[in-house]
């Protein structure tokens, strides 16, 4: 199924439980759409969230708000039933916000097109952590809460790890040639998987985020704007030629195409229950595809997959120095910054 949004869409989610999907438009604002079994997509709600373009959405509080991060700098919490404003935080950061995640039920981290990667309290709401370790903009990130470790890449083409215990980045990649674009955690923590410009699939060991330990290149030279996790075996792919597919990792291959749009792919996600992959482009069309009918039959294809030769170690946390090595191509502000205690979500 599919409807044209009538503008491009950068972020898109799934409530957490209901069959309701959340995309934030170029335009700024913040569409609501209610999907069901019978192939139809069905508008709930259109709301002017931001001044400028709404890069990034993520549904919290169980699915109660959705929080928008916009271009213009601020952070908007919106009533999932009403559409009303519940709390905006108008200098988030001193650049545009480019990506917004769930940590955990009571913080999301937010990353600027400057490289400043910020954690937010929910219920104190204020930043409780301030990293800036990049020089570009953070591309994406990603949360390992068992170790409570926050994986963010960058268009300076590296990955960086910062430990929200200890509010200290704990490693950072060397410079690629390529910008950074998406990352994910998967075989169990033990791999962080990045995408990159050129469309090489970059394999960290966990512990070991100086260089990667393999690389796949088969959609080479498409760039691999978005990853997304389907499971521990496999994820899946969205590149710049429009194309979705559905990879392996370990051993890596192309397992099969999911769907495609007509121009590069913006964003995926997956319903809550798995049965939807929703997915948005440059076309301004929002397409959930029917994974459970897709991808039938692919289960189970990644196992007896072979671990590399240093799986052993994936666990540790080895990389004790986190800036890159003095050949790098530039220099890094690798610390984490006292932080003020704006609020936010201030009461509107």
């Amino acid at each position: 199924m599919e409807i044209d949004l009538g503008a491009n869409a950068f972020g898109i989610d799934f409530h957490p439980s209901k069959k309701l999907v959340a995309a934030g438009l170029i335009d700024g604002q913040l569409h609501l759409y209610r999907y069901d079994t019978e192939s139809s997509l069905v508008r709930e709600r259109k709301v002017r969230a931001h001044k400028e373009s709404c890069r990034a959405v993520r549904f919290i509080d169980d699915g109660q708000r959705i929080v928008t991060a916009s271009a213009d700098c601020s952070i908007l919490a919106t009533d999932v039933e009403t559409g009303a404003s519940v709390a905006r935080l108008e200098n988030a950061h001193e650049d545009a916000v480019n990506t917004l995640i769930t940590v955990t039920e009571t913080t999301i981290a937010s990353g600027d097109d400057k490289g400043c990667v910020k954690i937010w309290d929910t219920r104190q709401r204020s930043c409780s952590h301030e990293f800036n370790v990049h020089e570009d903009y953070i591309s994406d990130m990603t949360f390992a809460s068992d170790s409570m470790k926050l994986v963010a890449t960058s268009g300076d083409g590296t990955l960086s790890v910062c430990n929200l215990r200890t509010s200290k980045v704990q490693a950072q990649s060397e410079f690629s040639e390529d910008e950074l674009l998406s990352v994910v955690i998967m075989k169990n923590g033990r791999k962080a998987i990045c995408g990159t410009q050129n469309g090489i699939l970059m394999l960290y060991s966990w512990g070991f985020f100086k260089d990667c330990s393999d690389r796949f290149v088969d959609l080479s030279p498409n760039s691999v704007d978005v990853l997304l996790k389907l499971d521990e075996d496999r994820l899946i792919t969205g590149c710049d030629n429009g194309i979705i597919s559905l990879v392996g990792i370990l051993p890596n291959r192309i397992i099969q195409p999911i769907g495609s749009h007509e121009f590069p792919i913006e964003d995926l996600a997956l319903s809550h229950d798995n049965k939807f992959l929703g997915s948005t482009a440059h076309d301004s069309m929002l397409k959930l595809w029917d994974l459970e009918e897709i991808i039938e039959g692919s289960n189970g294809n990644a196992s007896g997959a072979a671990e590399d030769s240093d799986s052993d170690n994936d666990g540790m946390d080895l990389d004790n120095d986190p800036k890159p090595s003095k050949g790098s191509k530039r220099k890094t502000k690798s610390k984490a910054n006292p932080v003020d205690n704006r609020a936010f979500f201030a009461d509107m």
